[in-house]
């Protein structure tokens, strides 16, 4: 990078030389604690975002997405609640209605095999009644029949 005040570039490969000292010192240092205490990110890395912090910090972000989920879940429910209370009047009076058809029906197919049965009982005693008649009348004749 060429600065207008040092054409020459004396002043920033001095700045630079220092700077790379304490740098490689802080690496040292840093390096020495890494070992002595274990990784501050739990092995996973500082550019990454992740380590112990985030799970077990109560205000990180983790713990605010699990936060943000529970809340989801919890107006989920209530509007699955609210919507099955405003359903409930509706399916109620279907399920009655549906229930008085059947009855109906029932009561209906009842009556009309009733009603067969009977005819049909009616129609077996008049001819019943037909067939005594006709032996009577039978007998009748042949009885006053005279041979001549």
């Amino acid at each position: 990078m060429f600065n207008p005040l040092d054409p020459l570039g004396i002043a920033s490969s001095i700045k630079m030389a220092g700077t790379r000292r304490e740098i490689k010192e802080l690496q040292r240092k840093n390096q020495l604690l890494e070992n002595a205490l274990g990784s501050p990110t739990g092995g996973f890395g500082g550019q990454t975002g992740f380590g112990p912090n985030m799970v077990y910090n109560p205000l990180g972000s983790y713990q605010n997405i699990l936060k943000y989920q529970d809340q989801m879940g919890d107006q989920q429910i209530g509007n699955m609640v609210k919507g099955i209370t405003a359903l409930e009047p509706f399916t109620d009076r279907a399920k009655r209605r549906d229930f008085e058809r059947n009855m109906a029906a029932a009561r209906f197919r009842t009556q009309l095999g009733t009603q067969q049965g009977l005819t049909l009982q009616g129609q077996r005693g008049a001819q019943a009644l037909a067939q005594q008649g006709m032996q009577g009348a039978t007998s009748g004749l042949t009885s006053n029949y005279q041979y001549q």
